[in-house]
């Protein structure tokens, strides 16, 4: 039956490398049917995979693929396993039910679309290992196919965003924002056509700023950014960069905001303070431009309270979180990719005009089988 519903899996590691987030839910494609459990498997490591991301800035789609970057995709595809045995063994009322697995690898590189020129991303990670191991579909490589076809490749959660507003019974101009290596936002209007783009930095530069002190894998709790002292004059010279000045769909790579030099010598608490800045007023600067009467903010930057407080400073829309629309914010985007399989499965859009600059709506994802 065409619009059956699935027991869907969705797997996301983000630019974070904060760990892999596995979750489920029972969807159709185009409904939410039941929102199932949630995990997230920290890497015991990510020493290789930072390795490889800095070979593949080098790299820069010119010549042999690295050699590190098989390597990198065998330790992914591994630890992707681990995700899927452990959220499956704990919770086997699902996993004895689990029919696709919406796997979205790790993004080492990606260069968007611009000025007449093709974009192009690579995401690690063979799903058809995964499909293998557990004798399930997989859909995985969700980007590339749009990219190929002109777009930006990114961002591809909006249409999960619109069902879940639809779900939520939310009426009036909605933005969804998610605050995660770099930060994107959805704009929802029951009006107007789905639209989309990323922001700018997201919670990427000021994890790096805090790993670089020696002061953990990030600001918890906002306490190192709300201490400091923001450098405004800094912040709006960052915000001349070219990522800026394109029009929106836009998408771009963490490290196009790898902007940490030039804090000089900024303490630790002043950088963090100015990084949760340019974060928190380039989400502003595309929200303001959709005037929405309400913003939902998602992803690890909801738990910043500097960020969050520079946002109600620069937004004026009722500003919640995910969880007061009772939404799980951390397992979100490993949800819509597993709604995002199963759109693949149906030959559902998964990327549009408005959302990745796309010339027509299309599916995406290859498919691998068992």
């Amino acid at each position: 039956m065409q619009n059956k519903p699935y027991i869907a899996l969705g797997l996301m590691s983000g630019t974070s490398l904060d760990g892999i987030d596995a979750a489920f839910i029972e969807t159709n494609g185009e409904n939410v049917l039941s929102f199932g459990p949630s995990l997230c498997l920290p890497y015991p490591d990510t020493a290789l995979l930072q390795e490889t991301i800095q070979a593949a800035l080098r790299w820069g789609f010119e010549g042999p693929r690295p050699e590190i970057f098989s390597r990198a995709q065998d330790y992914l595809d591994r630890a992707h396993m681990r995700a899927v045995s452990r959220i499956c063994a704990l919770h086997p009322d699902w996993g004895q039910r689990l029919e696709v697995i919406g796997y979205h690898g790790q993004t080492v590189l990606h260069h968007p679309a611009r000025d007449g020129f093709m974009g192009q991303t690579l995401q690690l990670g063979d799903g058809a290992a995964l499909a293998r191991e557990f004798g399930v579909a997989c859909v995985y490589d969700f980007r590339s196919a749009d990219v190929e076809a002109g777009g930006q490749g990114a961002p591809l959660a909006p249409i999960y965003h619109e069902a879940m507003c639809r779900s939520s019974m939310f009426f009036g101009r909605v933005a969804v924002v998610n605050i995660g290596g770099v930060s994107n936002v959805s704009f929802i209007d029951p009006d107007a056509d789905l639209r989309a783009t990323d922001c700018g930095a997201g919670n990427g530069p000021l994890d790096s700023w805090v790993q670089k002190h020696g002061r953990g894998a990030f600001d918890a709790g906002g306490v190192l950014s709300l201490a400091g002292h923001v450098n405004q004059d800094l912040v709006d010279s960052w915000f001349e960069r070219d990522f800026f000045l394109r029009p929106m769909p836009r998408s771009a790579d963490r490290y196009d905001f790898d902007v940490l030099d030039m804090l000089g010598e900024a303490s630790l608490e002043d950088g963090a303070a100015t990084l949760a800045a340019f974060c928190a007023q380039g989400i502003a600067r595309d929200v303001k431009d959709f005037a929405p009467d309400t913003v939902i903010i998602c992803g690890g930057g909801r738990h910043n309270p500097a960020i969050m407080d520079k946002l109600a400073a620069h937004i004026d829309a009722k500003i919640i979180t995910s969880e007061s629309v009772a939404w799980d914010g951390d397992a979100l985007e490993a949800q819509a990719f597993a709604f995002l399989a199963v759109r693949s499965l149906r030959g559902l859009p998964i990327s549009f005009k408005g959302t990745t600059g796309v010339a027509r709506d299309m599916t995406g994802g290859v498919l691998a089988e068992p």
